[in-house]
């Protein structure tokens, strides 16, 4: 198995140098494999900040790969439709091409990260019922959506989205159950792991057809808060996903990995 896998990933990057380059992103490089599918390869690369903090981690690129495939693997079978075809490596994953939707996808379950800040700063308030420390919990969750492809994404009200033509009333409204349906199943998945899901964002595209399904990646460290169960439950937050790096609280690709091992013991 391992003389087959190498031999694989021996073809794969013989096949790359002659794939186009499309961009590259925070943490994956883009091919062009056909008309109809790109190549997403996971790097090392970490950023935070807008791109204002960076720097590499071994293995991150191939352990983002893997739990992303787990997570398209399970959201598919649950009868979300995504992106996802395959990983011909362990760190490439060949996807359906798509007309992406200009707008990120934030699920929140307990008060983190950017909403905390904004609330902080006065440029909120917070739905009814929610604390205001870090780590309270947001009953029954709440969605926002951002800008993308700005220089800074900022988060963009609903009135916003439809008037640029982005997406109409009807598709923010699947979006949102979609969303909601992506936290659930995650959520429940990761019971048995110990790991609480604090809050993740996603991505959405168009098919040729116009259908919307799930893009780019879903449910890695990189673009979700997982927190460790036992610890949150004494009064601490435990991180195992960017955060780690954000907030210079230890190694990420040790906070990765455990976050990975964790999830092996459900079948990765």
């Amino acid at each position: 198995m391992t003389s087959y896998l190498n031999k694989r990933c021996n073809l794969w990057h013989m096949q790359k140098e002659n794939l186009k380059y499309v961009s590259s992103g925070k943490a994956k490089d883009i091919y062009e494999n056909s008309n109809d599918t790109l190549i997403f390869e996971f790097t090392d690369r970490v950023t935070a900040f807008d791109g204002k903090k960076k720097s590499e981690y071994n293995e991150k690129g191939e352990i983002t790969c893997k739990i992303a495939e787990y997570w398209f693997k399970i959201l598919e079978k649950n009868g979300i439709p995504t992106h996802y075809i395959e990983c011909p490596t362990p760190t490439s994953m060949l996807v359906k091409r798509l007309d992406i939707v200009p707008v990120e996808v934030i699920w929140r379950n307990y008060m983190a990260g950017s909403l905390l800040r904004r609330y902080l700063a006065g440029d909120i308030t917070l739905p009814q019922g929610v604390g205001t420390e870090e780590g309270s919990l947001i009953p029954g969750g709440m969605i926002e959506f951002t800008t993308k492809f700005e220089a800074v994404d900022r988060p963009v009200a609903t009135d916003e989205i439809i008037s640029n033509g982005w997406l109409s009333e009807e598709e923010i409204e699947y979006i949102r159950d979609l969303t909601k349906r992506i936290n659930d199943i995650i959520s429940q998945e990761l019971t048995s792991s110990g790991i609480i899901l604090a809050d993740f964002k996603v991505e959405y595209g168009r098919t040729p057809d116009g259908e919307i399904i799930l893009a780019d990646e879903v449910g890695t460290p990189d673009g979700c808060r997982f927190w460790k169960k036992d610890e949150f439950e004494k009064g601490f937050i435990a991180s195992l996903d960017k955060d780690v790096f954000r907030k210079n609280i230890g190694d990420l690709t040790v906070a990765y990995r455990e976050l990975f091992n964790k999830l092996q013991k459900n079948n990765i």
